[in-house]
């Protein structure tokens, strides 16, 4: 939202919405001045007053434009050329890459505007996080003949990623390379699609992030598997683990069966015991997406409370954009996910994707923290769940919390721990701790 310089004052209510306050008999907005009857906050106002008498609604998983018919402006403007002019502006703002991040961000924020249609006029739909949507092909094509050991390699990944790196592929030597790009300088995103990676090829992809960063450590591949290690001339390169993805046999997640198990099955069964009657597990819907995005915002509170570096808290605010938009976006994506409610309130939510025949990568997973036993039983019963059977094997992603979730992971016994490497030039700075640390959140 464009808060910046808000008054200090509670000006939001319990659904992130603006706050209004009884006036006359009436309700008014908590900014107005009633004896100038001047906004008091007007050069810093909410977007959803800057953009009156245009409205932005908020439907399932999308957004639509509706204008106020009961805005004189809008009727003069309806009977004049300026009605396609407004129209045009409003398009562009909201094509622009960093407002379709705000709106996700703030998406909790904008009601559902179709409820009042015989007060609005709808201008246009849109969707926020589309810019990726024409590389889906080409992508999908190119990973089916990658090795994909390792969580990322895969489209979902990338779109989540779209708000913080301009993604770019390039064709080089007939290979497709994915490109990502901040104000900093580019890196690969991942290693060069396909089978058969010839050396020249590596070379080249270098020497265009030479071009772009004069050198330096930003000039890397990461999400480099163990499988795609050797690609890379130990005399040229310099290959860095920054970190290992925990996989498991789903049977054993499901069933919890054996001593190694007990301490999970007896979270499990906590659960189970003192919710009894009041959970419900059953698959999202679009409808769900306020109440997860509230449920996410909660859970990093309490996350920022057990772990105040400020790493891990500049990664709990990028994943709020990033589970944001894969909410919103969760059925063309074609992911599976569930949400579990306590006395019809959402809890728990958990969603993943096929990584290949075999694996499952469960992708987002948030629970309440103050509900003892939620976080297994939502990650066991997803293992169990009739849409996830099929797979061998659970893919449950990295650590990027520190010691403790690498410690809860282990509880769970993984099977293996899948490394994840990022690719530097000999002639570049090596890479420092933390831009590793990062990288093995995107995985």
């Amino acid at each position: 939202m464009l808060e910046t310089a808000a008054p200090a004052l509670s000006w939001r209510n319990g659904q992130e919405r603006l706050a209004l306050r009884p006036c006359h008999g009436s309700s008014a907005c908590v900014f107005l001045d009633e004896a100038q009857h001047l906004c008091r906050v007007y050069a810093s106002r909410p977007l959803e007053c800057r953009l009156y008498p245009f409205l932005l609604s908020h439907e399932g998983s999308g957004f639509k434009v509706y204008a106020h018919l009961s805005c004189p402006a809008i009727t003069a403007a309806r009977e004049t050329g300026a009605w396609a002019e407004w129209v045009a502006r409003i398009r562009v703002f909201f094509s622009r890459p960093d407002v379709g991040t705000r709106v996700h961000r703030s998406a909790c924020c904008f009601p559902d505007y179709s409820l009042s249609s015989d007060e609005v006029i709808e201008v246009f739909a849109f969707e926020p996080g589309v810019a990726l949507w024409h590389l889906r092909p080409r992508i999908e094509q190119a990973l089916s003949a990658t090795p994909r050991l390792l969580s990322a390699l895969h489209f979902v990944n990338m779109f989540a990623w779209q708000h913080s790196f301009h993604f770019d592929v390039q064709e080089i030597n007939g290979t497709d390379c994915v490109f990502a790009s901040q104000p900093a300088g580019m890196f690969m995103y991942w290693p060069p699609l396909g089978k058969n990676i010839a050396p020249h090829i590596i070379d080249a992809c270098f020497d265009r992030m030479r071009t772009v960063n004069g050198g330096g450590s930003l000039t890397r591949i990461e999400n480099v598997s163990a499988a795609e290690v050797h690609l890379f001339d130990p005399n040229s390169y310099h290959v860095r683990l920054c970190g290992h993805e925990y996989v498991y046999a789903r049977r054993d997640i499901a069933c919890l069966g054996g001593n190694k198990y007990k301490s999970r099955r007896g979270d499990v069964n906590a659960f189970a015991r003192m919710q009894a009657g009041r959970y419900r597990l059953r698959p999202y819907m679009a409808q769900d997406f306020n109440a997860c995005a509230a449920l996410f915002d909660r859970w990093m509170t309490g996350r920022v409370r057990r772990h105040g570096n400020d790493l891990y808290r500049w990664m709990l605010e990028d994943n709020r954009d990033v589970h944001r938009l894969l909410l919103a976006h969760a059925a063309q994506l074609g992911l599976i996910g569930c949400v579990l409610e306590i006395d019809g309130d959402v809890a728990a939510y958990t969603f993943g994707y096929a990584l290949d025949e075999e694996t499952f990568c469960v992708l987002l997973e948030v629970a309440d923290l103050a509900v003892k036993g939620l976080p297994a039983f939502i990650f066991s019963h997803f293992c169990a769940d009739e849409a996830v059977a099929s797979y061998r094997w659970i893919n449950a992603m990295g650590a990027e919390a520190g010691d403790d979730m690498a410690r809860t992971k282990m509880s769970w016994r993984p099977c293996r721990m899948e490394p994840a490497y990022t690719v530097t030039a000999m002639d570049n700075a090596r890479l420092p701790v933390d831009w590793c640390r990062y990288a093995e959140k995107q995985g």
